[in-house]
């Protein structure tokens, strides 16, 4: 998204912006979640994570008094980056860049923090650069990615196996610029996993917004979703301004990818998660080949901004054998000594 002191100048221009005209956003229709979080997500599919739990409620970033805590569910975060390629000028603030505090990758490690700020953004690409891509995709400049690494293997589990936190939130407010009070800003991105770090499936994903491009608002620079027509696409769920939602996904999905079935990309052993950034000009099409619209063009930290993945499902550590032998000694002691008073 877009970044500056006030989350993003970018963001300060949507939350202060004048209506210009009314753009209603009805009721969320589509068959997945609406990207909000909480009990009235709980029956769907893709039913938004916790990024935190406690007294203060589900979905409630931590704050230094309300005594909530980082979700136990998850048992991992990403803790390497392997690669990461803005598609744009990373420390040149303005069209085709990418402001320095908004481009470092280690903020993507660790936990989810629910800070708008500690993010790594991917950048966006404007009509010419994506001509020069579909022209030459080997030469041009890509949809900026970022690939992280992860100490234990994630395996596939019961139900989702991680989570990515994006940072996006719902609009208060109607603009000329494409943004429907009640709707999500989210910036969007594909899924890919890998065992071996260089072949990589993508999660299959489907957006049914704006179908051939109907309804779809002349200037698109604040886009907002019906988030509830999107699934298997990072950065639909809310993120930000004190909710933390994180976007599941569920390796069960890739049993039908043919690097899955070769036994090329190994279910039970990925060991690597790639995100990449969809230029939402309508140009990238999800897996049925319906075109996915999102803010577009932006720039200062456009494109999905990663803020963490949390992993679900991990290969359980096995303790070393000399940590073995250590644990067996000394049960054998205990019951040695039992065994003598």
């Amino acid at each position: 998204m877009f970044g500056s002191s006030c989350i993003g100048w970018y963001r300060c221009a949507l939350v202060a912006a004048v209506v210009l005209f009314t753009f209603h956003a009805g009721a969320y229709a589509g068959p997945y979640s609406p990207g909000k979080g909480g009990a009235d997500e709980a029956a769907f599919i893709d039913a938004g994570i916790a990024g935190f739990v406690g007294p203060a409620g589900e979905g409630i970033t931590a704050t230094d008094t309300n005594g909530n805590y980082i979700n136990p569910v998850f048992t991992a975060w990403a803790t390497g980056v392997v690669d990461y390629t803005p598609s744009d000028v990373v420390g040149v603030y303005g069209n085709n860049g990418i402001g320095s505090q908004f481009a470092d990758p280690t903020l993507v490690l660790g936990h989810v923090t629910g800070s708008n700020m500690d993010i790594a953004s991917l950048g966006d690409m404007d009509a010419d650069e994506l001509t020069a891509y579909f022209n030459d995709p080997q030469s041009a400049i890509a949809p900026g990615s970022i690939t992280l690494s992860f100490d234990q293997a994630i395996t596939n589990g019961a139900g989702a196996d991680f989570a990515v936190f994006e940072n996006g939130f719902v609009s208060n407010y109607n603009t000329g610029a494409g943004s429907a009070s009640g709707q999500m800003f989210a910036e969007l991105g594909f899924v890919e996993v890998s065992t071996d770090g260089v072949n990589f499936a993508r999660f299959p994903s489907s957006y049914l917004n704006y179908p051939l491009g109907e309804g779809l608002p002349s200037n698109t620079s604040y886009l907002t979703q019906d988030v509830s027509n999107l699934y298997n696409l990072a950065g639909k769920h809310a993120n930000a301004y004190g909710e933390s939602w994180g976007t599941p996904f569920n390796l069960d999905d890739l049993l039908g990818d043919q690097l899955v079935i070769d036994g090329i990309v190994l279910l039970n052993e990925i060991n690597f998660v790639r995100i990449v950034d969809i230029p939402g000009d309508g140009s990238f099409t999800d897996a049925a080949g319906n075109s996915i619209f999102d803010a577009w063009v932006t720039w200062g930290s456009g494109g999905m901004d990663v803020e963490a993945i949390g992993v679900i499902n991990a290969v359980v550590a096995v303790p070393e054998p000399a940590s073995i032998v250590a644990i067996l000694f000394g049960a054998t002691m205990l019951t040695h000594r039992r065994e003598h008073r």
